[in-house]
């Protein structure tokens, strides 16, 4: 239904909140700056551990590589109490974690076909520079919020660890083959 509209609804942003899986962490983007914080806000009222919620000032409701992202990280770090969840906002340029400057005309995908098609190459290793780097930078958010790396108040270096994971994994190619091994299983 969201698809026949073409238009955003409410719906689109209930969705990321309405996990029936409540999962202790969560990377959610949004479409607008305003509202990481609120979500994170959410997120934290909804029990969740760890979230990284983000918007990309390209526009984006991911991180992207040609400006800063706004975020807002759920932590419950340096907290004697597990329910004193803290939010820490933070402006992260993509050139603190090392990226170059990308613009966003560089990661313009096209139909289901092209885009399937990067995003294998990606995931096998391959795809371009600008490919790789956003879809690592995204990761990197994920595996924070997974807590590969110890809870700590210094979010770059934090992410900078993740970074490095994420890259060693996309070139790998262990990402696409973990995704192999999930299609398989949801196939039996």
């Amino acid at each position: 239904l969201r698809k026949t509209l073409k238009v955003r609804t409410i719906f689109n942003l209930l969705g990321p909140l309405l996990n029936p899986l409540q999962p202790t962490g969560q990377v959610i983007g949004v479409n607008h700056p305003t509202l990481v914080t609120t979500f994170a806000e959410v997120l934290s009222q909804l029990g969740t551990k760890r979230a990284v919620v983000l918007h990309g000032y390209e526009g984006l409701d991911e991180a992207g590589l040609g400006d800063k992202s706004k975020l807002a990280i759920l932590s419950d770090y340096a907290s004697a109490y597990p329910s004193d969840r803290q939010i820490h906002p933070l402006e992260l340029d993509p050139q603190d974690l090392g990226f170059s400057r990308t613009p966003i005309a560089q990661l313009k995908g096209g139909d289901v076909a092209e885009n399937a098609e990067v995003l294998q190459a990606v995931l096998k290793g391959g795809g371009t520079q600008a490919q790789q780097d956003v879809v690592v930078l995204n990761a990197a958010f994920a595996l924070y919020v997974a807590e590969v790396v110890p809870s700590t108040d210094d979010y770059l270096t934090a992410f900078a660890k993740t970074v490095v994971m994420a890259r060693d994994i996309v070139n790998s190619g262990l990402a696409w083959q973990k995704l192999e091994q999930l299609a398989q299983f949801l196939k039996a």
